[in-house]
């Protein structure tokens, strides 16, 4: 895609042709109950348009429609290549409108165009496209068995699937999820999030361009706590799957228990270390990845390394060199292609993240860059990156995820000490490490307790790479990779007698 000027960008906007309707049975609808909200732009607190509202009518409809769908076979009693060329045009048909996704995705979020254009929407097509390959390449087994008789384990679909989506990534969350769940044959109920539905409608339009049976894919917007309560008690749905807060998947799994104990995949939240060790020669580039790590999608992600434990040898260097490019961030209008850092999704959020940086300033923490709620004038949500000093390990901001731009920066001596203060979390998903020497990377990599650690860079692993949190970051199975394709599949042993 090419890069065009902001105003080009904004004109475009105003141009998209927007779903707001729910999508159930292969047909936009409205809301049983014919209500709506209103959806508004995090940069300057406008109203976009008015999006269906659905509720436990719409969740009953949908569920049932997904349960015939898939009791009939259209999707999951089809050939594995057949599955597999849909889902490919499903990517190609995304790729076509790419640019239109991306505004699209700027205009609801608050996300920076480039970032959108460079990172999202790719990625989405690229996700979709490796596990659309993975249909006709994962194997079932044959176990070791006499002459009379014949072992076999094949893994089938689940059935009916609940897919609750954060609003952070909401295009890159929404192929996370599909992807796998789709491949494997199963029927889902998309439940969007509130402040970002626009990206996932549109992806229901092209889903059935694509040829995706009617009833294989339902889409509910609207509030999260009735639809999220309404699927997670459904006798219905065998698995739930759900991105976003601890809080909000603790409940979930309590729904589970409440009715048919249904699965329920957990990628929750973080509170991810960053371990500087003194052997790193290129603090430069150290502190590039830092400053990436800390900022990007306006801190505004789960991975984000908030807090970046860097050995007393060199602590004053690279903070110097930290605050040095976190400086050079320009804060500003998404459709701005200067901009790297946006808007946080909504006033009532970034209320808390500077009220974050309150009690981090009352704790004794020191300011070394940032801290005010900036552009307050254009109605948006626009905070500047924050870099805290001098704090200590058992304060608030070192131990709470903010999840905005806000990093704390922690004086560490030992490598033994280092691991210990990472781990003291409740917390387990990502952690980066940096050192020279290759024994403390994989004792720095083998004692953090996380999901995915990353070695002299940051990272959450490309798409072939599971994803998934250790503790109360993530329970049962993982995105992304063929992990993710298994995740939404049941195990059946077959054992047939022979003569």
């Amino acid at each position: 895609m090419n890069v065009m000027i902001t105003n080009e960008y904004e004109k475009m906007a105003e141009k998209l042709d927007l779903r707001t309707q729910a999508f159930i049975d292969g047909k936009f609808v409205n809301s049983v109950s014919g209500d709506t909200f209103e959806t508004t732009s995090p940069a300057n607190g406008q109203v976009i348009t008015k999006i269906a509202s659905c509720g436990t009518e719409d969740v009953e409809l949908a569920v049932s429609v997904a349960k015939r769908s898939f009791e009939a076979r259209v999707w999951a009693g089809i050939e594995a290549i057949e599955r597999k060329r849909i889902l490919l045009k499903w990517a190609d048909l995304i790729e076509e409108h790419a640019e239109e996704l991306a505004i699209m995705e700027t205009l609801d979020s608050g996300k920076p165009i480039t970032d959108n254009i460079n990172t999202d929407v790719p990625e989405s097509i690229a996700c979709i496209r490796f596990h659309a390959e993975a249909i006709d390449k994962l194997q079932d087994d044959i176990t070791p068995s006499s002459d009379k008789g014949l072992n076999i384990v094949v893994r089938e679909p689940i059935g009916v699937v609940a897919a609750i989506l954060p609003w952070n990534f909401p295009l890159l969350m929404a192929a996370w999820k599909l992807g796998p769940i789709l491949a494997a044959g199963n029927s889902v109920v998309v439940k969007p999030a509130k402040l970002t539905t626009l990206t996932i409608l549109k992806l229901a339009e092209f889903a059935k361009e694509a040829g995706i049976p009617d009833g294989v894919l339902n889409i509910l917007p609207g509030n999260g706590g009735v639809l999220g309560d309404a699927l997670a008690h459904h006798g219905d749905v065998r698995l739930i799957t759900f991105t976003g807060s601890t809080e909000v998947g603790k409940k979930l799994l309590i729904h589970s228990g409440q009715s048919n104990a249904k699965r329920v995949l957990l990628e929750m939240g973080g509170k991810n270390p960053a371990v500087v060790m003194p052997d790193v020669k290129d603090l430069d580039y150290v502190a590039d990845c830092i400053v990436s790590s800390a900022f990007w999608n306006m801190g505004e992600n789960c991975t984000q390394n908030s807090r970046i434990y860097i050995h007393k040898d060199i602590k004053s260097q690279l903070t110097k060199l930290i605050v040095e490019k976190a400086k050079r961030h320009k804060v500003g209008n998404p459709f701005d292609p200067e901009t790297t850092i946006g808007s946080l999704i909504e006033k009532k959020h970034m209320e808390t993240v500077l009220s974050y940086i309150e009690i981090g300033k009352a704790e004794g923490a020191k300011i070394i860059c940032g801290g005010n709620q900036v552009l307050a004038e254009t109605g948006g949500n626009y905070v500047e990156p924050t870099i805290f000093d001098d704090v200590k390990h058992n304060m608030r901001i070192a131990k709470e995820e903010i999840f905005g731009p806000v990093v704390a920066l922690i004086e560490f001596e030992d490598i033994d000490e280092v691991i210990k203060m990472a781990n003291d979390s409740e917390y387990g998903l990502q952690a980066s490490v940096y050192t020279m020497d290759l024994n403390a990377a994989n004792k720095l990599a083998r004692g953090i307790q996380a999901g995915v650690v990353s070695v002299n860079c940051y990272s959450e692993g490309s798409t072939n790479v599971p994803f998934g949190g250790f503790k109360q970051s993530g329970f049962f199975g993982r995105d992304k990779s063929v992990w993710a394709n298994l995740s939404y599949t049941e195990i059946k042993s077959i054992c047939i007698a022979l003569n």
